[in-house]
């Protein structure tokens, strides 16, 4: 339980804010000596406690739970062998004896047994968490298609291995300038070129962003009529169970009935008749059931409950909406949302804006990060190694993409994501400088910081072309706005 609730089988890839100057450190790289060191002392710590928390919940459990199931099944196999008296049906005693040798023991031999389970996922996790590298060198340099390999692990459709193929990618664009133009100049593979599918690949990773904020959000209550015509609808009859009517008797009054039942629904339905046409009857009658319709109408739904009601939370709820503010809850259940049992039922802020942004069930946050750095620096990197010039091409396009993406998901993250009614602990509204700092989620702030430092090293790299790229007008002050706000 504990192994899946804290996502022990993870691959960790280590990510940091993106460095100033030329090496670009988004990915710190420590030794693995140093990082098993480091989490070694966390292990043992957790090992001990989780070993006697077991250790003295156990004896409990076992007492009042577990005894007298267990002494039975005992006693059924033992009978097939010895005889009992009837007295050797219940354990005897009400507590067991309580041996301090066997607990020291239990806890002893559990913290090794929790510490073994630790450190083999720790290993695991950090010898296969390794930078994408071989010798210096990039996975892929040693085989025969290098360019294809990287392709097809960027299309991949496991998480992991399309992580691992953005990360080297994110190699490839800082530090080997010779894959570089080897991508650039395979303009002849099958399909698109090379380049071509690398800015498909990460297009597809950067726009899942504002994909996956479009989807979260309700469909709008007042949708814009189409303008096309509708088509007139078809009526479908049932067959006829009947002959039609002849054209020469539709006018001829109906037989009289011959037996007895339909005798009597006749007379009863032209009483009936005679009460609904008497002059005397229809103006009361429509009197008296308009006043019994108001009165009624009045008792079950009064002007008052309803004009409550239109702004409720009860109709709130009934369209789907959030049914309150956290800080509009009961006191009882604002301390239940904020007790241990209740983090099991909170929603909080964080969460929910993490998995819309980054993705479920897994985080795609390192695809994100190393797809908008990549195709920055190759971009960058073109100016001087595309000898065909085709590269440039795609700025335009690559900027517009970044500036709808930050300008979309700042305005999202920072507003227009509403807050769950269960995060009790999210800052009330009257403390606005607390909830605008709540709503900075560490990893999504990432992201935003990533896309406004990639568009501004793209604009200070490509300013004296411009006008040369079609980079003019509307598009380029929105991204100069972007790249300089460097607020929110």
């Amino acid at each position: 339980m504990a192994h899946l609730y804290l996502d022990y089988d993870r691959v960790p890839i280590p990510l940091t804010e993106q460095a100033a100057g030329p090496d670009q450190k988004t990915h710190p790289t420590e030794t693995v000596s140093k990082r098993i060191q480091a989490e070694l002392p966390r292990l043992l710590r957790d090992g001990l406690l989780r070993s006697a928390t077991v250790a003295m919940v156990c004896p409990v459990v076992y007492t009042f739970f577990l005894r007298r199931r267990a002494w039975s099944y005992a006693m059924s196999f033992a009978k097939l062998f010895w005889d009992f008296p009837r007295s050797a049906a219940d354990p005897p005693g009400l507590i067991p004896p309580v041996n301090p040798l066997l607990i020291t023991r239990t806890l002893f031999s559990g913290g090794l047994l929790v510490l073994l389970w630790q450190t083999t996922n720790l290993f695991f996790s950090i010898f296969l968490s390794k930078e994408p590298l071989k010798r210096g060198q990039p996975l892929t340099t040693e085989v025969k298609d290098p360019n294809g390999s990287l392709l097809n692990g960027l299309k991949a459709k496991k998480e992991t291995v399309r992580s691992f193929a953005f990360w080297e990618l994110f190699f490839i664009s800082h530090q080997f300038p010779d894959r570089r133009r080897a991508i650039f100049n395979d303009i002849e593979r099958e399909g698109v070129s090379a380049w071509t599918q690398i800015l498909e690949a990460s297009t597809e990773v950067i726009k899942g962003i504002s994909t996956r904020i479009a989807e979260s959000k309700p469909p709008s209550s007042n949708p814009k009529p189409s303008l096309t015509k509708k088509e007139e609808p078809v009526l479908h009859t049932l067959p006829r169970l009947t002959d039609s009517p002849k054209a020469d008797n539709i006018f001829a009054s109906s037989p009289k009935p011959t037996t007895t039942q339909g005798k009597l629904g006749e007379g009863f339905s032209k009483t009936l008749r005679s009460l609904g046409e008497s002059p005397d009857w229809t103006p009361k009658a429509r009197a008296r059931a308009r006043d019994a319709f108001d009165r009624a109408s009045s008792i079950v739904l009064s002007p008052e409950r309803k004009q409550r009601l239109l702004g409720s939370q009860d109709l709130k709820l009934l369209t789907g909406a959030s049914p309150t503010k956290p800080e509009n809850l009961h006191p009882l259940i604002t301390r239940l949302l904020r007790s241990p049992a209740g983090h099991f039922l909170r929603q909080t802020y964080a969460r929910r804006l993490s998995g819309i942004v980054l993705g479920t069930p897994t985080s795609s946050l390192s695809s994100i990060i190393d797809s908008i750095e990549s195709l920055t620096r190759l971009l960058i990197a073109s100016l001087q190694e595309d000898p065909y010039g085709k590269v440039q091409a795609d700025v335009p396009g690559v900027v517009r993409l970044f500036t709808e993406t930050v300008t979309t998901l700042g305005k999202f993250a920072h507003g227009e994501l509403e807050v769950h009614w269960t995060d009790a602990n999210f800052p009330p509204s009257s403390n606005p400088a607390a909830q605008a700092e709540a709503r900075r989620v560490p990893d999504v702030e990432l992201v935003i910081d990533t896309l406004k430092g990639s568009l501004k090293s793209l604009l200070s790299a490509f300013k004296p072309y411009l006008k040369d790229i079609g980079l003019v007008g509307k598009d380029l002050r929105l991204a100069k706005e972007v790249a300089e706000d460097n607020a929110a």
